[in-house]
């Protein structure tokens, strides 16, 4: 890897909350944000609309996900999906790079709603379990990180996301290679399986809101109830009342972020009443909506690590 001035404006230099809610500072109004980051400071808890992908360099770092502690090693990628909690624990020592990336210009694309359950969980990758795309995935990275902090780049924005749709789309097939594997599909209609439920999940974003029902999604994609619950759990990793309501509290958790009631909230993500809502939301976040948005959208009184 070059070694480059990992420089930028002083202006451009800090990490900020408002609340636990980190507002990214994209760099001279584009979509992307990188950091170069050397200094020995943690993060507290927090979450930020973008998605974050870390590369450490030199030393472990540990990061803690949703309750969940994971331990990379110098070389590893970590993506963590937008709108998740995370905590970053202070090292001694080391180098790594944060990268961050705006996905709002990415969801017009078709495939983008069959990408979305592939990241829907943080995701590591590894030289060792991961042999089939590491090396490419990586070296991506490096051609964005290099891009960014290069001066005077022509069409940088365009050529960095030319470099992360690339990195989504090694990452997709990767997933649905193995999904297809072993199975006695023919490429025709794995392409067909890929298609249907491609259609169905861009459906789900667009009407999560509604009383979707697994049947009526199985009349949609013209299986059996009985083969598309098997199927849903492959494509997705997930079932599909459980993927639904991951969709609705994400939209929750934006919508929390303004003036409207809880109750208001509530109804338009699709659910029936406010005690269901605050079931729900505290599953799949630990606090309960009213809790959320004292803990993450109000402003907290305290110092921020600068990065």
């Amino acid at each position: 890897m070059s070694r480059l001035n990992y420089t930028l404006p002083d202006e451009y230099h800090g990490r900020e909350l408002e609340g636990y809610v980190e507002k990214v500072d994209y760099y001279l109004n584009s979509n992307i944000r990188i950091w170069h980051n050397v200094q020995n400071e943690g993060y507290a808890l927090h979450q930020h609309s973008a998605i974050e992908i870390l590369v450490p360099i030199e030393n472990v770092y540990t990061i803690i996900v949703n309750n969940n502690t994971y331990h990379l090693e110098p070389g590893d990628i970590f993506f963590i999906p937008g709108l998740t909690l995370h905590e970053i624990i202070k090292p001694d020592w080391g180098e790594r790079f944060f990268f961050m990336f705006n996905m709002d210009p990415l969801t017009s694309f078709h495939d983008y709603s069959a990408l979305e359950p592939v990241l829907l969980d943080p995701c590591l990758l590894t030289k060792r379990t991961n042999t089939g795309i590491y090396e490419h995935i990586y070296s991506r990275l490096m051609e964005i990180s290099n891009l960014y902090f290069s001066p005077g780049v022509t069409f940088r924005e365009y050529s960095i996301y030319a470099n992360l749709i690339d990195i989504l789309t090694t990452i997709g097939r990767e997933h649905y290679d193995t999904l297809f594997a072993g199975t006695d599909n023919t490429a025709e209609k794995s392409y067909d399986y890929y298609q249907k439920f491609n259609s169905l999940l861009a459906y789900i974003n667009d009407h999560f809101a509604e009383q979707l029902t697994l049947e009526k999604m199985a009349d949609y994609t013209g299986f059996s109830k009985y083969h598309f619950t098997r199927l849903f759990k492959q494509h997705t990793n997930s079932t599909f009342y459980d993927y639904l309501s991951r969709k609705r509290i994400q939209a929750a958790q934006t919508l929390l972020t303004t003036g409207a009631s809880i109750t208001s909230i509530a109804f338009q993500t699709g659910f029936n009443n406010s005690t269901s809502f605050t079931r729900c939301f505290k599953k799949y976040t630990n606090y309960s909506p009213s809790e959320y948005r004292t803990k993450f959208i109000e402003d907290v009184p305290g110092n921020v690590p600068v990065f």
